[in-house]
């Protein structure tokens, strides 16, 4: 008769640790989870100064390769401040257009295309740049960098979630 009551408290017991065992696993594995998402997240910039440190320092650049990074940035930052110059007034002028009681469609048509043909040849531009920097690099570094850049236009948020890596002498200089 003593045996049937010892029966059911093993049993919460052995009930028991298999909730204690259930709940530790599913513990781990949020935590790993929450581990993995914060190894894996995308690294983001507060701006494009932190971003290009960055890129320099994954690209382990030599000194000639840090200066003709450094010439590359400043000529790209010039070219973009340059190309936003002529192509926001166009499209300023557009919505000025659009904006009237009786836009007049073909000046808004052409304004546009207008600063979409600028924009095309300041891409065209930047991308001849582009390549005579990259073929200074290793193949390694070309490919490192064009992942970097690709990594880099997908996350569109600037917002800072990482600190960049530490500054380089690839740092650009303002103009």
């Amino acid at each position: 008769m003593t045996d049937a009551p010892i029966a059911p408290r093993q049993g919460k017991r052995r009930a028991l640790w298999v909730l204690l065992a259930l709940s530790l696993t599913l513990n781990l594995f949020f935590v790993a989870g929450a581990a993995w998402i914060e190894i894996h997240r995308p690294v983001r910039f507060a701006n494009p100064v932190a971003r290009m440190r960055y890129m320099a320092a994954e690209l382990h650049l030599d000194a000639p390769h840090q200066k003709a990074f450094a010439r590359y940035l400043r000529m790209l930052r010039g070219r973009l401040e340059l190309m936003r110059a002529e192509v926001r007034p166009l499209i300023n002028d557009a919505w000025a257009e659009l904006a009237k009681p009786e836009a007049n469609e073909a000046q808004v048509m052409r304004l546009f295309d207008k600063a979409e043909k600028k924009h095309r040849q300041f891409q065209q531009e930047l991308t001849r740049s582009t390549l005579a920097f990259l073929a200074t690099l290793t193949p390694k570094q070309r490919e490192t960098f064009v992942e970097l850049a690709r990594r880099g236009r997908r996350s569109g948020s600037r917002a800072i979630v990482r600190s960049a890596a530490p500054p380089t002498s690839a740092e650009p200089k303002s103009p």
